[in-house]
């Protein structure tokens, strides 16, 4: 018992700081990519000045631009799209085709090209050259040349820039320019995998200083616990101890003493039955504390829950009760043999104790499916002087439960005035 309680909460704590861990390093990281981006975003969009700059000052050749870089250092490549001509950056690693299909106004968008991460951002300034500067040239190539090409003729750009954009918004005006802005983000990239992997490697090896933590906390949380349990099970133990020895005490004044006999069969019926609970109360609670030391092992109960209920019919008869039953052979339950026993005896005893005299007991052991079910069944015996009532359920009774618990089965009870049944399920074992 204190063995699955002591799993439990060092389960418990462990998987709390391990899930505490991975929030605490999610929420980092996340707060870290976020201000990492951010930043970048602030240093291009506080790079568009500088790009209207190198455009007012270029001269266009071959519609080049002047190279510009962010205040982090990073390269800006750039399409400025105008209502005369297009200029690029000296060096324009993606096609302007697919820069301007992942293109939204005013906002930041990141895509993969060439197995390359990037950064965009496209906005719309005024045109920094009023039309003088921008050198009308003939059409060369399709619209993928753009990005390896200077300068387009007006008229040929207006129709491939409409071909290719889907929003009137990023089709230049006579005053106005689109620029698309990009830079190559591999670098941020490589140091957010980094950091993560070293935030996995630290978080590794702090979740195991804390699991062996979790352990020594565990330990201690459910010692105290432990010793209360210690106390009781040695309070039972002394108690029952002090309460055999009034009972031997008693039996021996009967025999010394002049008691009538049928006085003394009474009393010392009595007595053995309070000795019986005795016992049971202390069997109880060793299953109660998980203390049972018999290991569990494959038992054949169809022979041996016949073999029980031969020892009781002679018992039972006596009392006036027949006891009737059968049990279906080959069948087969993890548990120990005196544990069953226990089981099955517990539950013939509390027939001859409380059934009706005369009448007549059944029980049977079947198999059901992936179960072992035994039934056991008997008239009530009425309360004399007294209004019928149900037999309660004691200390036998509970043992049987924890029984069938510890076999992983389930118990059913139904009781009235006139009928006490019982059925219990336990998983039938399959004998190799």
């Amino acid at each position: 018992m204190f063995r699955r309680m002591y799993i439990t909460v060092a389960s418990l704590l462990i998987v709390s700081t391990g899930l505490l861990l991975v929030l605490v390093g999610l929420a980092v990281y996340h707060e870290l990519t976020n201000d990492v981006a951010r930043d970048a975003e602030q240093a291009m969009a506080e790079a568009v000045p500088a790009v209207e700059r190198a455009l007012t000052e270029s001269v266009y050749r071959d519609g080049l631009g002047p190279p510009v870089r962010d205040d982090l250092g990073n390269t800006i490549f750039y399409y400025a799209v105008g209502p005369a001509a297009v200029a690029h950056s000296p060096h324009a690693p993606v096609p302007f085709s697919v820069v301007h299909g992942e293109a939204v106004l005013k906002h930041f968008v990141t895509f993969t090209y060439d197995n390359e991460p990037y950064r965009l951002y496209t906005v719309v300034v005024p045109d920094p050259t009023m039309a003088p500067a921008l050198i009308q040239t003939s059409y060369q190539g399709s619209v993928d040349g753009l990005s390896a090409r200077g300068l387009l003729a007006t008229g040929a750009l207006k129709a491939a820039v409409r071909g290719i954009a889907g929003s009137p918004a990023l089709t230049p005006t006579r005053s106005t320019v689109v620029l698309y802005m990009y830079c190559l983000i591999t670098q941020e990239r490589s140091m957010l995998t980094h950091t993560l992997h070293l935030m996995e490697f630290i978080g590794g090896a702090g979740f195991l200083l804390a699991i062996a933590g979790d352990l020594v906390l565990a330990r201690r949380l459910v010692q105290p616990a432990f010793q209360t349990w210690a106390a009781y099970q040695e309070a039972v133990l002394e108690l029952s101890h002090e309460l055999q020895t009034p009972i031997a005490t008693a039996s021996a004044m009967l025999a010394n003493r002049d008691v009538p006999e049928e006085a003394a069969n009474e009393i010392r019926r009595e007595l053995d039955r309070a000795s019986k609970m005795i016992s049971d109360m202390l069997y109880l609670s060793k299953l109660r504390s998980g203390l049972v030391d018999d290991p569990p092992e494959p038992v054949a109960v169809s022979d041996l829950t016949l073999e029980i209920a031969e020892r009781y019919q002679p018992i039972a008869r006596a009392e006036g009760i027949e006891l009737r039953g059968q049990a279906e052979e080959g069948l087969y339950v993890y548990t120990n043999q005196g544990e069953w026993e226990r089981l099955v005896s517990t539950l013939l005893k509390n027939v001859i104790d409380h059934a009706k005299r005369p009448s007549t007991a059944v029980w049977s052991l079947y198999r059901q499916g992936q179960w072992v079910v035994l039934t056991v069944e008997n008239d009530v015996a009425p309360t004399a002087g007294e209004r019928p009532r149900a037999p309660e359920r004691g200390v036998g009774l509970q043992i049987v439960e924890r029984l069938v618990h510890r076999m992983r089965g389930r118990l059913r009870i139904d009781a009235d005035e006139d009928r006490f049944f019982v059925e219990l399920h336990v998983p039938l074992l399959r004998p190799h």
